[in-house]
């Protein structure tokens, strides 16, 4: 059996709870504290569907990362943890939104 990855993504406001996973066959990219993480239409693991979407996205800051390893099924499951904090600053002028000086 092949090697799976996923990646947890967990809203640390109210109920610190996974929000939703992705799974992938191949490594997830490295994630820092402090970088930004938006939701632009995430399925919700609780049921919810989809909450957001590009033009209207849920913004988050990568608060705290944890890996875990495990084996599972026969196949071993490298899973990447990621704490997002909401985010309300002001949106990057390199992504189109507002003036750069401003």
């Amino acid at each position: 059996m092949p090697d799976l990855y996923e990646l947890v993504l967990c809203d640390i406001s109210g109920a610190h709870k996974p929000v939703a996973m992705f799974q992938s066959k191949s490594p997830f990219m490295s994630l820092h504290v402090g970088e930004r993480f938006d939701d632009q239409g995430w399925d919700r693991l609780d049921g919810v569907g989809k909450i957001a979407t590009p033009e209207n996205p849920i913004r988050y800051i990568v608060f705290a990362t944890k890996h875990l390893v495990f084996d599972q099924d026969g196949k071993t499951i490298y899973q990447l943890c990621v704490n997002l904090q909401p985010y309300g600053g002001p949106r990057s002028p390199a992504w189109g939104h507002g003036h750069p000086e401003a």
